[in-house]
């Protein structure tokens, strides 16, 4: 699939997986484009728009749609998060049996 072509305006709400940051306000989802499940984004409560999404086929070929503004280390961990329930995605709908390199003692 190319994933260049999906806007944030393309994804659409799946099945909610739990946040992994504290004090997060967004909610994680899986996103599908289509009829078919390709990463996850994170939604505002209540609403159907993704404001980020990390979306592929793999763990090397991922894309980052959109953009996450706060203070530099809630982002960071944000987009940490997001990593962790993209790695998630490979596992459990991609069926991949290795883990990426994230380390989720932290």
């Amino acid at each position: 699939m190319n994933f260049d072509n999906i806007a944030l305006s393309d994804l659409t709400q799946d099945v909610q997986i739990p946040n992994t940051v504290d004090e997060q306000v967004e909610e994680t989802w899986f996103v599908k484009y289509g009829e078919e499940i390709i990463g996850v984004g994170l939604f505002l409560p209540d609403s159907k728009s993704c404001i980020l999404a990390l979306v592929g086929d793999d763990a090397e070929q991922k894309k980052i749609i959109g953009s996450y503004s706060s203070s530099d280390e809630h982002e960071g961990l944000v987009l940490k998060g997001l990593e962790i329930a993209y790695e998630g995605y490979l596992r459990s709908i991609k069926g991949d049996t290795v883990i990426g390199k994230l380390d989720i003692s932290e």
